[in-house]
């Protein structure tokens, strides 16, 4: 039984110490089944994740996976969020809460990482990634009406993300760092970038509070008050959803890329 009285469904996906959810819709046979395979193990993380809610390592996991994706990490809290928001749904604005918390205190801790360690810290990283030439740019795309920026010890060129997510600060430091808080649109470049070109930390934190705040307790609400209805639906499909995310967070990064 859920914490609101609903039985919980048996499913097809089970994991060691997992709560049972719906079965799933996806493919097992042919090229479909195959490619999607990966995802199949994504719903065993989530059915062991939704086990969470009942442990005492749920809210401190929660809270660390929040802190960490705003600074460095690559993998969002939102599943987390909603699996746990599902395992114990009257606890669903804490969870939220929390989440948010813990994510702006991870962008206040992007910003220090590009205002006193990027040069020495990030950097490394980036290139060790091979991220650099996305990121930085690359020399000579500044020929013409823009000119390269050099901050924290390096230059950035006009096709660089830090480049184009300086331009966005100049033009509104609050409303920049509100929608990649909002957004798939990556929220640690921001987080980075404003510490390397040292951007108002007070415009980050409030438009972190306002960007995170909404997301994360967008989430949590949503299960409060309708995960009886969605929680089978999202379990059933979980495969397709997890790939409509991963199409969304690349959309982000690409929007960064292309679009800014």
């Amino acid at each position: 039984m859920t914490d609101s009285g609903q039985p919980v469904h048996e499913g097809a996906t089970r994991g060691a110490g997992a709560a049972a959810i719906e079965a799933s819709r996806l493919p097992r046979g042919g090229l479909l089944g195959a490619l999607l395979w990966p995802f199949r193990l994504v719903k065993g993380l989530y059915a062991w994740v939704l086990s969470w809610a009942e442990s005492r390592y749920g809210v401190a996991a929660l809270a660390v996976i929040s802190f960490a994706e705003a600074s460095f990490f690559p993998i969002p809290p939102d599943p987390l969020l909603l699996a746990l928001c599902f395992g114990k749904r009257r606890r669903s604005l804490y969870f939220g809460a929390v989440c948010t918390a813990a994510s702006v205190l991870g962008g206040i801790a992007g910003w220090y990482i590009g205002y006193a360690l990027f040069e020495n810290l990030a950097v490394p990283v980036i290139e060790r990634m091979g991220w650099a030439a996305s990121w930085f740019g690359t020399p000579g795309s500044g020929v013409g009406a823009s000119s390269p920026l050099s901050a924290g010890g390096v230059e950035f060129f006009p096709d660089g993300l830090f480049y184009k997510v300086k331009q966005k600060f100049d033009e509104n430091a609050f409303w920049a760092y509100f929608s990649a808080a909002l957004t798939p649109i990556p929220y640690k470049v921001f987080t980075i970038a404003g510490g390397v070109f040292e951007v108002s930390l007070t415009a980050l934190v409030a438009g972190s509070i306002a960007g995170r705040g909404a997301r994360m307790m967008g989430v949590a609400l949503l299960a409060y008050f309708f995960g009886d209805r969605i929680k089978p639906f999202i379990e059933r499909y979980f495969e397709w959803l997890t790939v409509g995310f991963c199409l969304l967070a690349l959309a982000g990064f690409l929007a960064v890329r292309y679009m800014f």
